[in-house]
């Protein structure tokens, strides 16, 4: 296929209006741009956040500061912003993600799309399909190239997306958007998948620079400064990736769109130890063992999730990664909510079974790949016994939803530092975006009631 495949998806795609979107597929956006939301006010509760909000220059709101920072009653300017609500919402591995693209498409949408929203006076349905559109446009990328194994996906493709979005609520033309495409395409930063299964926090600052990097793109493209249809061929087709495959540009494109196979987390760890810790649940609940009963506990999975093996991390965001860890958490009946920090993270019981929990490759499952994410976990039991359960895919994806009622309580758990009624008020204000005749009041509407909880 034509080199130029990713400009054509994305002229095809600029085309879209809001009445092209399908219902499922704004509602299913309208649910992820709450969960993302809700995922930046949580995380912009951690302690790195919580510093650098002390020593930014953020304010209060005056006629430089004037994008609201939810649930910190400060404001900051456009560019910080950006790079706030990015890192905040990847801080506590609750953000959605998608299996095609392999990463987490909305993280990066939502701050350009948001922000260029609020300047733009755009109404909910425009930023829907901003966002809807965008996310195309990343996770395909995303797909087609196939990134590194070892690069993280934050602050990488998901640029091009967050710039597209910006555009289209700027209501640029195809070939402003599609110059400030490959200008962001040009920009991804060198990411370590290293980092993030040794607990760097600087993970999470990729997706800040990368939302910064996304709004940026719009004043480098004005500026006059532009890129080429080559830069995707040879940028992400040999240095990022093995290659790409151009036929991924057009497969089934917009049927459905890419974002109608999200998937959302209820565990806050990285999604590819989800697969295991929805197959070890049931064996806990059904055979109501304890840590004292395990003589060990083996997990098969496919290659990107067999990666997280450590057994005694060092840190909380190491922690996430660790398969060992959030099994023998589970098995001590601990809520995963609770176990990164504190006496519960150095408990002895913990970690003396993590190191006996072994992760290895299940080639077979690696085949299944993009489509299905299995695990099986066997159970060796002192008396001698051996249990096993096997499950194809992760809970929360496409194939398997969570309940609207789950995803609620999720929000509201986010929210924790409310109290119940205006927690509620603000999952309730969130969902009627598709509603809101402009963004801006919208989110004022949520940011009122974080001041009264």
């Amino acid at each position: 296929m034509s080199i130029t495949g990713f400009t054509d998806m994305l002229d095809e795609l600029l085309d879209k209006q809001l009445a092209d979107i399908p219902a499922d597929t704004a509602q299913r956006a309208t649910w992820m741009i709450a969960d993302t939301l809700f995922a930046a006010v949580f995380g912009f509760q951690t302690p790195e956040l919580k510093a650098y909000l002390l020593e930014a220059g953020v304010a209060t709101q005056d006629e430089v500061n004037t994008i609201p920072l939810l649930g910190t009653g400060l404001y900051a300017t456009r560019e910080q912003a950006a790079m706030l609500y990015g890192t905040a919402i990847v801080s506590n591995e609750l953000d959605e993600g998608n299996q095609f693209a392999k990463g987490h498409p909305a993280a990066h949408m939502l701050a350009p799309a948001l922000i260029t929203a609020l300047a733009q006076k755009s109404s909910g349905a425009e930023m829907i399909r901003a966002f809807v559109i965008g996310y195309e446009v990343a996770s395909r990328l995303a797909y087609a190239s196939n990134m590194n194994d070892d690069m993280h996906p934050h602050g990488t493709w998901g640029i091009v997306g967050g710039a597209v979005a910006a555009g289209l609520l700027q209501k640029k033309g195809k070939k402003e958007i599609t110059e400030a495409a490959l200008l962001a395409a040009s920009l991804p930063i060198a990411t370590s998948w290293e980092a993030a299964v040794t607990g760097m926090t600087v993970r999470n600052l990729y997706t800040g620079v990368g939302s910064f990097l996304a709004l940026q793109a719009w004043t480098f493209q004005s500026a006059g400064f532009v890129s080429s249809t080559h830069v995707v061929d040879h940028l992400w087709g040999s240095i990022m990736s093995k290659g790409i495959n151009y036929e991924l540009f057009h497969q089934e494109l917009w049927a459905p769109p890419l974002l109608s196979k999200n998937y959302f987390k209820l565990y806050p760890s990285c999604r590819f130890s989800h697969s295991a810790i929805d197959a070890l649940l049931p064996l806990l609940k059904e055979n109501k063992l304890d840590a004292a009963q395990i003589e060990s506990l083996h997990v098969e999975t496919y290659g990107l999730a067999a990666r997280l093996d450590n057994p005694d991390p060092d840190n909380a965001l190491a922690a996430k990664f660790s398969i060992p860890f959030l099994l023998s958490a589970l098995v001590h009946g601990h809520s995963l909510y609770d176990c990164f920090s504190g006496e519960l993270f150095h408990d002895a019981s913990v970690r003396e079974l993590a190191k006996r929990i072994k992760v290895t490759e299940d080639g077979a499952m690696t085949a299944l790949l993009p489509g299905k994410r299995a695990a099986r976990v066997t159970i060796a039991t002192r008396e001698g016994a051996e249990i096993s359960s096997y499950v194809d895919a992760a809970s929360g994806g496409f194939d398997q939803p969570f309940p609207a009622r789950e995803l609620r309580e999720k929000f509201t758990s986010m929210l924790a530092q409310w109290d119940e009624r205006a927690s509620s008020q603000m999952v309730e204000e969130a969902l009627l975006l598709p509603k809101a005749d402009e963004v801006s009041e919208w989110l004022e509407r949520i940011n009122r009631q974080t001041a009264k909880g």
